[in-house]
């Protein structure tokens, strides 16, 4: 399996030096890996499976900020000191494995790789997402945020779908298969736009033939078109 953040910048070795060193850890689907205010003592990194990165209001109701999946360094906060609280809460959305270390052994073992400038790297990595997504939810307009929203889901976690086969015999059409429980109201925050927009467009995407919901997935049966209509060109 493909490693996206920092796992997509170390070597197959230097990951596996890591993972040996680690304490092997599983998580069942909607199981809390992280839990925001808690103090941590560690880092995960993720060998396998999905995960949604939320803020909680006073309220109790969560606004996802990130999407992660295998390679992703989850619980990072805890390496600018000792006592300091998680920022976020994170939650599997899929059954997933991670590797957990304590912070001294982590930081010890970046040393000996010699990985300190890929940490630094892979933070940069994420405050540049970051800035990307909230520009998609207030600068772009509102008829692009949600195939905006879709195409970066799509990116991170997205499973190629076989294209069909045209009359002239060459694939028609890429697609997508996002294997994920959202509701409107979560993916309306995460897009910067209301239920009742989101609704709508939902509806406008599907009877264009883009996009195919379930209760479970989201079917994107046409990248391209959806890139049109967000104005991005995001490499899936």
């Amino acid at each position: 399996m493909d490693r996206r953040g920092f796992g997509g910048l170390v070597t197959d070795g230097q990951w596996e030096r890591l993972l040996a060193s680690a304490v092997p850890r599983t998580f069942a689907e909607g199981q809390m890996l992280l839990r925001q205010g808690e103090v941590g003592g560690g880092i995960h990194l993720m060998v396998r499976g999905r995960a949604k990165v939320v803020s909680v209001r006073a309220d109790g109701s969560c606004v996802p900020l990130a999407f992660r999946t295998c390679g992703e360094m989850l619980g990072e906060s805890a390496l600018a000191g000792a006592g300091r609280p998680r920022s976020a809460t994170v939650t599997a959305l899929s059954p997933t494995s991670t590797a957990f270390l304590p912070v001294e052994r982590f930081q010890r073992l970046l040393a000996e790789l010699g990985l300190e400038p890929v940490l630094w790297h892979s933070a940069l990595m994420r405050q540049d997402e970051g800035d990307r997504i909230r520009m998609r939810q207030t600068a772009l307009p509102a008829e692009r945020r949600l195939p905006a929203a879709l195409l970066h889901l799509a990116s991170v976690m997205g499973e190629p779908i076989p294209a069909p086969v045209s009359d002239g015999g060459a694939p028609a059409t890429r697609g997508c298969l996002l294997r994920i429980s959202l509701a409107q109201r979560e993916i309306a925050e995460f897009a910067g736009m209301s239920r009742t927009s989101v609704h709508n467009a939902y509806t406008s995407l599907r009877e264009r033939g883009v996009i195919r919901t379930g209760r479970q997935y989201v079917a994107i049966l046409d990248l391209a078109a959806l890139e049109a209509l967000s104005g991005e060109n995001e490499t899936v």
